[in-house]
């Protein structure tokens, strides 16, 4: 009686495991770079860059090399999105290597990204059939079908004044094994934009976007209203200034991206 007790003891235990190994992780990589994956898919969004700017937050070298040669973690990759252009988000090189090195990866971007892409990367032409572009008019989406997941492009205007702002920015509302992520790229999401799209509706799990967004606290908890608000962008060298004005500010559904390959369960 007790083997029997044992091994269905074991047999529980066994399913447990798998039921937490297939809840859904957000990773976070750096910036604004998140690993998302599920019980069946693997994204990168605004991963595959470089060190740009020198007081941003940067994946070391070692890890940018992984990403390229598509080794550990991000072997089996399914989907590289880019919200922009930006070298702090998009880089064409790691970007095309990871490609070439992973050939069942798709990626998705802007119109502007994705002739960034050809231009800068030699092997575009090895790749191009896995690269789509996707650029909706502002106030406008448009929703792909990517190996099974949906994903729809919402058209934000980019964080700042010119040029800054005259990237093409798209933020992304994912659906993943049921739950639903928006990365909001380095948008700057005003009434009359939320209010088009109607996010609060969605019922989203977690949103990534700027931590300098939180400060439109209404904005973002009547038209996202999101479960879980994950922010980033965070300069490694104002952490704690960007902490202490996070908590100055009431949320109480807040994470802030600073550590890296820090990973978040989504219920």
């Amino acid at each position: 009686m007790k083997t029997v007790y044992h091994i269905l003891a074991s047999i529980l235990l066994l399913q447990t495991s798998c039921i937490k190994a297939q809840k859904l992780e957000i990773q976070y990589l750096a910036n604004e770079g998140v690993f998302i994956k599920s019980s069946k898919t693997q994204l990168l969004i605004d991963v595959p860059f470089n060190k740009e700017f020198d007081y941003l937050d940067v994946l070391p070298d070692t890890e940018l090399n992984k990403i390229e040669n598509a080794e550990e973690q991000y072997q089996a990759i399914d989907i590289l999105l880019a919200t922009h252009l930006h070298g702090d988000h998009f880089n064409a090189k790691v970007a095309g290597k990871h490609m070439v090195h992973n050939p069942n990866a798709q990626f998705l971007g802007p119109d502007e990204t994705v002739s960034r892409f050809k231009e800068n990367f030699e092997g575009f032409d090895k790749i191009s059939k896995r690269v789509q572009a996707i650029t909706p008019s502002f106030l406008e989406s448009e929703t792909v079908q990517l190996k099974d997941i949906e994903i729809k492009a919402l058209r934000f205007e980019h964080l700042g004044e010119s040029p800054w702002n005259e990237a093409e920015n798209i933020a992304y509302l994912i659906t993943v094994d049921g739950k639903k992520i928006l990365h909001m790229g380095d948008s700057t999401p005003d009434e009359k934009s939320l209010e088009k799209y109607q996010l609060q509706n969605e019922k989203i799990d977690a949103v990534i976007l700027h931590f300098m967004l939180l400060g439109n606290k209404d904005i973002i908890e009547k038209y996202i209203n999101p479960k879980l608000i994950l922010a980033a962008h965070i300069p490694p060298k104002s952490q704690s200034k960007v902490q202490e004005y996070i908590n100055s500010l009431g949320y109480n559904n807040v994470v802030t991206l600073i550590e890296q390959f820090k990973t978040i369960g989504i219920d």
